[in-house]
């Protein structure tokens, strides 16, 4: 077997190794600023590791804090992942930690038995909340996520049994330096090598899920109100309808047209106007189960499908998105803003057999009829009655 010190040679060359291909990585997904924080880990660990191999010069407590660290920077990027996003206090917390490890490990300096402990205890528990991490992210890849699990239990059991070892073997109580605790230090920097492999590839391979996902999202939402565009509502709504029918039930779809639209981009800007948006696309999105259908059709237009909505239920719907939506009000530099909408629906059983662009074109038709009569109101496309009108 190899000695200890040829051993941490290897593994400072395989992480150098891994933060190269991570740093690539991030050049190549700059939105995934997860993949950052894990290359910076693993060059804290690499550094750390070149101390140890040092150790006749550099006090081993300083190695332990630098290896140590890299843990939980490797951390704090697996949560900026789970998070989509940077997570503010990196650097205090980092600070803080590097301080509690420093005066640990110092202050166990003269026990390498106790410094081996306390820094097993600390890769395990970095271990655990690693997985706990990525669980709580709900991936739909599944297998992902075991690997992963996978990884780090193994990475932790190791080091649980290197602590166990040093805490009632009496080979390991008594050693004094790595190369007299050489079978359980050498296992364990084997173990590394394979470990610093594995999940940097795992890295690798959930930066290009998260650019897939954003990718995918950019694809089928619109960059405003984050609702399905139109491509992508056309899709679903296809496939709802075929559902529908299956099932036998109505299916109601609902156009929907904020009120003198233009004019609030041009008194107020387009910053009111697209807060406007956003605020009824949010306003909307309150009023609906999980299996409707909300688009963006196309500037302050919107479209919704409801399936299993009778008549009643859709003039109830049109209604309570209406009314509630009047009572809104937005402040600008000119004062307060109210705006309303109008909403042009219609209600049929056989939703698949007319087909979606028919049921578009006779909401629109309602949509046109609610204009004409003096907007803020619902119609159907019957033209039964106009629920509620309120001056131009």
């Amino acid at each position: 077997m190899l000695d200890i010190t040829t051993l941490m040679a290897v593994l400072a060359l395989t992480t150098v190794t891994s933060v190269f291909g991570l740093l690539v990585a991030s050049v190549l997904n700059r939105q995934v600023v997860a993949i950052r924080y894990w290359a910076l880990g693993l060059s804290v660990i690499v550094c750390g590791v070149a101390l140890q191999s040092v150790r006749a010069y550099f006090p081993l407590w300083v190695s332990a804090v630098v290896i140590t660290q890299g843990y939980f920077v490797l951390l704090w990027g697996t949560r900026c992942y789970r998070l989509s996003r940077s997570s503010r206090g990196f650097v205090p917390a980092m600070v803080i930690i590097t301080l509690l490890q420093g005066l640990v490990f110092f202050a166990l300096q003269a026990s390498l038995r106790f410094s081996i402990m306390a820094h097993s205890a600390i890769v395990v528990l970095v271990a655990v909340l690693m997985i706990v991490e990525l669980w709580r992210m709900q991936i739909p890849q599944r297998a992902l996520v075991w690997v992963w699990s996978g990884i780090w239990c193994m990475h932790a059991l190791l080091y649980l049994r290197r602590f166990l070892l040093y805490q009632f073997d009496p080979a390991y109580i008594n050693a004094s330096t790595f190369e007299a605790a050489e079978k359980v230090e050498a296992l364990n920097y084997l173990e590394g090598i394979v470990f610093l492999y594995g999940f940097s590839l795992l890295c690798v391979i959930l930066a290009t899920r998260s650019l897939q996902e954003e990718l995918k999202l950019q694809a089928t939402r619109d960059p405003l109100t984050n609702l399905l565009n139109r491509r992508a509502f056309e899709e679903a709504a296809l496939r709802q309808l075929a559902i529908s029918r299956r099932a036998g039930e109505s299916v109601a779809l609902l156009l929907l047209d904020l009120d003198k639209f233009k004019a609030i981009n041009d008194a107020h800007g387009h910053s009111v106007g697209d807060e406007v948006l956003t605020v009824f696309a949010a306003h909307l999105t309150a009023q609906l189960r999980a299996q409707d259908l909300l688009c963006r059709f196309g500037g302050e237009e919107f479209v919704l499908l409801v399936p299993g909505a009778d008549s009643a239920k859709t003039e109830a719907l049109a209604e309570r998105i209406r009314s509630r939506w009047q009572k809104h009000t937005f402040k600008t530099l000119h004062g307060e803003l109210a705006t309303t909408v109008s909403i042009g629906y219609v209600c049929v059983n056989d939703g698949a057999e007319q087909g979606l662009y028919r049921l578009i074109e006779r909401a629109d038709q309602a949509l046109y009829e609610a204009k004409q009569q003096g907007r803020n109101c619902a119609r159907s496309w019957q033209v039964e009655r106009i629920l509620t009108t309120a001056g131009v």
